[in-house]
């Protein structure tokens, strides 16, 4: 009971952590409902409330029906618990990597469907380092492309502790700078600090938009299989951060990393100009066929092809996706992505597969993101589960 009234006062102040929740509900299930109301706002628990934190799950529903109940594929995961007033709560605590796709039944009629229940352990190189970065993530401001006319961008780049101009350190471009540049730049100051990798210089860089916060040139620029993207930058940014810190010229030590279209974005990068990058390391990977063109069969689900068929080039690849990956129109996900690694594999080239059940979401991501910066930059392959 101590431990029950413990976790209250830690939650007086703020909406208590999932994990929180979760430790009220299994052990004083009725005193968990003052938790939940301050976690979930009304008109989200009518609709069927979920909430996630690393491998904790909790849902609530304010309902007057009977029985409420969460299911995966037509078998029960939790009945919740009614308590009181019509407030039903229950939570889910996960294996590591494990993931399903889900629904909040009510009296056996679906309230709640498409729930994604994916969850792994937290890594520790993903948090911002106490204090703040150790090394520096500098905002650039707005870039105006003249190779992709008409769009403008935010950049920023991450400097490592004491960088100088004239040293030469490796270099981690990374695509959608609006949602990522603030766990990749964790994983560069944490790893480093740790002594795991040197000291590397970040890019991080948003797809163009026509208005502030409209990505609308993201497709354009991330899924065709083309030059045009490595071109710009070779042309328009790097000579940008070249004129701030050093940066090593060897492809070895140059490498893209993306989610999605980024990450498709990253291996045409270095399939493109092999000279200029040397390792992609891609998540969750859009290699089908959104960029189809006039042909409609002009996209990213041509790759593992063109890697059977093509001289092999001095380029890496990391490649990560879930097994609940998108299934529409455009493709496969989960499928492409197993054709790059045959391919890649039956081709002999130096990769990382890592599979796993997630959707399509970054939380596999962060959870394996130091494995692939540990095999970039020191050779170190990982086992993930190939």
């Amino acid at each position: 009971m101590l431990a029950v009234l413990a976790v209250l006062a830690m939650s007086e102040q703020d909406a208590p952590t999932i994990a929180e929740i979760r430790s009220l509900i299994a052990r004083e299930p009725f005193q968990a409902a003052d938790a939940v109301k301050k976690r979930f706002k009304p008109e989200d628990l009518a609709k069927g409330a979920v909430a996630d934190e690393f491998l904790d799950y909790v849902f609530a529903v304010q309902t007057t029906g009977k029985k409420v109940t969460v299911t995966s594929k037509g078998k029960p995961v939790v009945t919740l618990t009614d308590v009181g007033d019509g407030l039903n709560i229950g939570a889910v605590h996960l294996e590591d990597g494990q993931g399903y796709p889900a629904q909040i039944e009510v009296d056996g009629k679906v309230l709640r469907a498409g729930i994604q229940v994916e969850g792994y352990s937290p890594n520790p190189y993903q948090f911002t380092p106490k204090g703040g970065l150790k090394g520096e993530l500098r905002a650039m401001g707005e870039w105006k492309s003249k190779i992709y006319p008409g769009t403008t961008r935010q950049w920023y780049i991450y400097l490592p502790p004491g960088y100088t101009k004239t040293s030469s350190y490796p270099l981690l471009v990374c695509q959608d700078a609006q949602w990522d540049r603030q766990w990749h730049a964790a994983f560069l100051d944490n790893m480093r600090a740790a002594g795991k990798i040197p000291p590397v210089v970040g890019v991080f860089i948003e797809p163009g938009q026509d208005k502030p916060g409209n990505y609308s040139n993201r497709s354009q620029e991330y899924d065709p299989l083309s030059n045009k993207y490595v071109t710009f930058l070779e042309k328009e940014i790097l000579p940008e951060v070249e004129k701030i810190v050093g940066l090593s010229h060897d492809p070895k030590e140059r490498a893209l990393t993306g989610n999605s279209s980024g990450g498709i974005c990253s291996f045409t990068a270095c399939w493109e100009r092999p000279d200029l990058f040397g390792t992609a390391i891609s998540f969750i990977g859009s290699f089908t066929d959104i960029a189809s063109g006039p042909t409609l069969i002009e996209g990213g689900h041509n790759y593992p092809f063109l890697i059977r068929k093509s001289d092999n080039k001095p380029i890496r690849v990391f490649l990560q996706d879930g097994a609940n990956d998108l299934d529409n129109v455009h493709g496969s996900w989960w499928v492409s992505n197993q054709q790059m690694m045959w391919a890649l594999r039956w081709k002999g080239y130096d990769y990382v597969w890592a599979p796993g059940n997630g959707f399509h979401s970054t939380k596999h991501a962060r959870k394996v993101f130091d494995k692939a910066l540990l095999w970039w930059l020191t050779g170190e392959k990982p086992n993930l589960g190939e």
